[in-house]
Parts: C-alpha cells; sequence; structure tokens
C-alpha cells in the first residue's frame, strides 16, 4: 500500500493535540487473560425453564489489553464480535461469568471502584423527553439547543445527534477519568457523527480514557482513533497504535487498496461470510489464522509485558478527585424529586391524565345507579357502588429505563428513586381521590356525614397509590411493560373479587380463598368502606320483597355479612397503612434484585 494512503487516513494530523508527555503517564487500563462465559437455555417457548437445555456461551477469550489514557481507543468489530460485552465486563456489569483481572491506575478494579471512576454511554438514549438541556457542557455543543425539550415518542424535541450527545454529557457531569461508550455513532449522520468523535477525543486529550465501540467507521472518523483493538469472536485479532493496522496487516498478506478505509477492508477480512457452508468454512479457517497470527505478534507480546507490570497492585479503593465530595442523601433526593415533578408538570397529557383518570369512571356510575334511596334495593346498590369505589385503574409509569441507568451508575439508590416517585404522585392522586369521591359521594346520595366523607377519601387515596406501587413493582418484574400492566390489573381484579366481600361473604368461601383474602389490600378497604357507609343507617321496609325478611338498619347488615368490622376499624385502618409501606418495599426490591438482573 503507498505511503500517501496511509497518511490520508490514520496519518493525517488529528483536530486535536497529539496525547502530551503528562498525559501518556495518565493511568492506563490493564486487562489480563480475560474471559467471559453466558449461560443460556434452548427449546421451544411452551416447554418450562427446568426442561430446556442448558448451554456456556464463550462470549470473550483470553483477551489481554493495554489501553492508554489520552487517547481515543475504539473497539471494531462485526455485530457479534463481543465488543459491547467487553466494555459490559470493564464497567462490572456484565451479568455472566467473568475470569481474568482488571487493573487501572495500578490498582485491582472492583465493582465500587469502577462506580465512581468509569461512566457508561450505553447505546440507547434513555432521557426523560420534558428535561431541558440547561446545564450544558460546551464541549458537546449544545448551547444552541440548551432551552429545547429533550422530546419522545409524542412530542418532538432535539435532533437524535443531540440527544446523544446529552446522554454523553450527562456521564461527563461525574467528571469520570474513564468513559465508556457504545456504538455513540450509530444513527447519526456523517456530520454529527465526526463532530461527535472528534468531541470524544478532545476530552481523551485532557487525560482520560475513552473507549468506543464502532462497527464500522468512515475514513473521516478512523482518522480521529489513536488505538484500535478488532475483535472477532470474542477474540483479539489487532491491538494497538492506528498507526501500525495497515503495516501489520500488510505484512500478514492482506494490504489495503490504495484511496481505502483500512477499518473497512480489515472488517471485510475478519468477517464471517454465512451465506452457504463453503464460505463459512473458509472465512472462518481465515479468521482463524488471524487469531494465531496475532497470539504470536510482537504486539501481544508487548502488551503482555505492559500488562505483567500492572498486575501486583493491591484491590483498588475509590480516592476523592480534586477535594470533591458526594453530595448528601437529602441532596440527592431533592434532585430527583424536583426533576420528576419537572418532567409530569411539562408532559401535559400525563399531567391531566393524573387527575381525570379515576374521576372519569364517575358519569359511568352515576348514569348505571342514580341516586341512591333508604330501601331494600338501595343495600345491593350500595355494595356495587363501593365495589366500584375500590377497583382502582392501575397506571403505568414509563421511567424505569431511567432509573435503571442512573442506578446502574451509582448515582443514587432504588429506594430513593421509589420515595422520591411516591412522593411526587401524591398531590396528583390527592387531587383526584378528592374529585373521584366528591361526585361520587354526594351526587349519588351516601352517608351525609364529613368524617366519613373524609374517611372514603382517604381510603381511596391509599387504594390508588397501593396500585401504582404495585405496577411499578411489576416494571421491576417483567420486561415488557405492557405485561406489568396487564398482570397489575389481573392482581387487582381477582383482589377486589376475592376479597372486598361485596360479591360473595368471606366466610362463606372456600377455605383457601378466606386465607388469600387476609393479604388482601381489598378485605381491610372493603370493611372500612362497608363500615363507613351502613354503621347507624336507617332502611325502609316498604319495597321488602315477601318471604324475605327486612334490613331494618345498616349494622344488621354488617352483623350478618361482615361481623366484628364495626370493632375493627381502626385496625383495619392501620393495616391498609402498614400495605402502603409494604408495597413501597416491595418495589424497591423488584427494581434492586429482580429488574437490574433483567436489564442485564
Amino acid at each position: 500500500m503507498d505511503t500517501s494512503t496511509l497518511q490520508g487516513v490514520f496519518m493525517t494530523p488529528p483536530s486535536s493535540p497529539l496525547p502530551t508527555e503528562e498525559t501518556r503517564k495518565s493511568p492506563a487500563l490493564a486487562i489480563s487473560d480475560l474471559n467471559y462465559y453466558v449461560q443460556y437455555r434452548s427449546a421451544p417457548w411452551w416447554r418450562g425453564a427446568c426442561f430446556r437445555k442448558a448451554h456456556v456461551k464463550h462470549v470473550l477469550n483470553h483477551v489481554n489489553l493495554a489501553l492508554p489514557a489520552g487517547s481515543l481507543t475504539a473497539l471494531v468489530g462485526s455485530s457479534g464480535s463481543g465488543k459491547t460485552s467487553l466494555l459490559d465486563v470493564i464497567a462490572f456489569r456484565a451479568a455472566g461469568d467473568v475470569t481474568g483481572r482488571i487493573m487501572y491506575n495500578g490498582l485491582r478494579c472492583t465493582s465500587e471502584m469502577m462506580r465512581h471512576q468509569c461512566s457508561y454511554v450505553i447505546q440507547a438514549d434513555r432521557l426523560l423527553p420534558n428535561l431541558s438541556v440547561e446545564a450544558v457542557i460546551a464541549q458537546m455543543g449544545l448551547r444552541v439547543v440548551a432551552d429545547s425539550r429533550i422530546g419522545g415518542a409524542v412530542v418532538r424535541g432535539i435532533s437524535g445527534g443531540e440527544k446523544r450527545r446529552v446522554t454523553i454529557a450527562i456521564q461527563l457531569l461525574q467528571d469520570p477519568d474513564i468513559l465508556l461508550l457504545d456504538e455513540p455513532t450509530t444513527g447519526l449522520d456523517s456530520f454529527t457523527a465526526r463532530h461527535l468523535v472528534a468531541s470524544l477525543q478532545q476530552l481523551a486529550r485532557q487525560g482520560k480514557l475513552v473507549v468506543v465501540s464502532i462497527h464500522q467507521p468512515r475514513s473521516d472518523i478512523a482518522r480521529l482513533i489513536d488505538h484500535i483493538v478488532l475483535l472477532s469472536q470474542g477474540q483479539v485479532v489487532f491491538n494497538g497504535p492506528s498507526t501500525q493496522l495497515v503495516p501489520y496487516f500488510t505484512e500478514l498478506g492482506y494490504p489495503c487498496p490504495r484511496y481505502t478505509n483500512p477499518l473497512d477492508t480489515y472488517m471485510d477480512v475478519m468477517g464471517i461470510d454465512r451465506r452457504d457452508g463453503e464460505r463459512m468454512l473458509a472465512s472462518s479457517q481465515r479468521v482463524q489464522e488471524l487469531i494465531e497470527a496475532y497470539q504470536e505478534s510482537e504486539l501481544l507480546k508487548s502488551t503482555k509485558k505492559t500488562v505483567a507490570r500492572e498486575m501486583s497492585g493491591p484491590v483498588g479503593h475509590v480516592s476523592p478527585r480534586n477535594g470533591a465530595t458526594s453530595p448528601g442523601w437529602g441532596r440527592i433526593f431533592s434532585t430527583v424529586l424536583n426533576r420528576l415533578t419537572l418532567n409530569l408538570y411539562r408532559d401535559k397529557m400525563a399531567f391531566i391524565n393524573r387527575f381525570i383518570l379515576l374521576p372519569a369512571f364517575v358519569p359511568f356510575i352515576l348514569i348505571f345507579l342514580g341516586r341512591l334511596q333508604n330501601n331494600q334495593r338501595s343495600i345491593q346498590d350500595r355494595l356495587g357502588l363501593l365495589y366500584q369505589s375500590v377497583q382502582v385503574p392501575p397506571y403505568l409509569p414509563a421511567l424505569r429505563n431511567h432509573f435503571y441507568r442512573e442506578g446502574l451508575d451509582g448515582l443514587y439508590s432504588s429506594a430513593t428513586f421509589l420515595l422520591a416517585y411516591t412522593i411526587h404522585i401524591v398531590p396528583f392522586v390527592a387531587v383526584a381521590s378528592v374529585l373521584f369521591s366528591a361526585f361520587l359521594y354526594w351526587v349519588t346520595g351516601m352517608s351525609a356525614d364529613a368524617d366519613k366523607f373524609a374517611i372514603h377519601i382517604a381510603v381511596v387515596f391509599v387504594l390508588h397509590l397501593v396500585g401504582e406501587l404495585l405496577t411499578v413493582a411489576m416494571m421491576g418484574v417483567f420486561r415488557n411493560p405492557q405485561l406489568a400492566n396487564t398482570t397489575t390489573a389481573l392482581i387487582f381484579t381477582a383482589s377486589g373479587l376475592v376479597a372486598s366481600g361485596f360479591l360473595r361473604a368471606s366466610q362463606n368461601m372456600v377455605s383457601i380463598l378466606q386465607l388469600l383474602s387476609w393479604v388482601s389490600v381489598h378485605k381491610y378497604s372493603s370493611e372500612i368502606l362497608v363500615v363507613n357507609e351502613f354503621h347507624q343507617l336507617n332502611l325502609t321496609c316498604n319495597d321488602a320483597i315477601q318471604g324475605v325478611p327486612c334490613v331494618p338498619n345498616g349494622d344488621v347488615f354488617l352483623d350478618a355479612n361482615y361481623p366484628g368490622a364495626v370493632d375493627q376499624v381502626q385496625r383495619n385502618i392501620e393495616i391498609l397503612i402498614a400495605f402502603l409501606g409494604g408495597h413501597i418495599l416491595v418495589a424497591i426490591v423488584c427494581f434492586k434484585v429482580v429488574g437490574l438482573r433483567i436489564l442485564q
């Protein structure tokens, strides 16, 4: 290959100065004999997990790397080559089994250490759609959109490239020493992609370790890369300065044609051709030869020497940078709470939906029941009305992915997020409960007593809050949000049917259903509402059916169908409050234990 080609692709002066002697002394990341295994089970969907055959996939195979700080490093390879898996392992977010060691700054890396020293920009831009880009890093070129909405699927906001830069800017707020980016240029136009990579190169020149995974960079982006790691089938094919890429492959018999992007050329050389068996076998043999050639190369020997020097350090610990200290819990909590409230306030549809979702059921109930009388038929009407009061429609929050990203970054805990989430929805749930109860209670002619009206509001409020927290918990269990929503509706519907006692008295049900009713929030809320409505209620017998005993007052009905409920109102209220706290704890557990495993 001509020297002019090298100069035109990798030896053109970069947009940022080359690493200085000071940045060359900055900490580097050393990876020794890294292996990554993932276990999975394969079988038809209708077979249970216990009957599926277990397989182990060797995702990363004996990887040895020395990644320099002050330089922009690119992990290049086709889909499935192990780029994202390597970033996951470095960031300590891998879900499988990992062997080998990772050293940084002379210290053996730990999960806590990397959480403080490393920021990981995943491929998806998980941003709250109604926040503005106010605290902007000028380096990301976002000044012109500082007061613009992020935007989402419904409301148009900033462009895809600007969203990508916002995602990176959020990670830079922690001033990390290590910045990992998974496919940062995916979905961007050529100009935006080049500008983004140039910004990353400038960050690297400040002494940071910047590692990006790139599927197939263009030639103008390739010029900005200082260090290249080529991966194929989980193994390293090349690792070294970008200026050595073409000479290395030329020596192996794969020269780069003139005026051609070397990375495009060698991506084709490393690729597996799966169009037919013969081509697949030939390309697999070629890749294996490249892997074996690298195993015998001076590049790997030099890398292993560098890695060996770094492997004698102690286990890592976190040391404050520039005297900075982590903000206290109160400040973190208030920041999360303010952001959630601001995002909801700016989302017009969600804001209005919060207020009208529950009261929207009232007109249908009024049309069906009309105004209540104090006769015998009103007993069933009142029970139907109370049954509708405890049937809360689940509300589907769309904040799970944002929490997962920021939770994995170590910004705050699941308890902080869920407590802030609960508090930020309390005013909306309270207003919706008041509107629902006011229309339902007074228009239908329920017991005209201020204290009873307040109790009705409180019970509806707690039920609505518990229903939303249950939806949040299911969002932590199930990957599909619609499945989480459906499961919540199923649980609440079944609980209302079995435990409320409106359709059938609890004492008349089979033993197993009676036991299940004791762990249902509907049992205690229904008893409170029934006592609240029927206690000291006088009824007439004008419409009594012949042969059917007349119920003269509500207390007689309570003694027959809800024995002891009048004396247990205080207990039921305390249990209802305990249910509220319990659902918060369940949501925390689901997000922390189950949800993070699903994300990984």
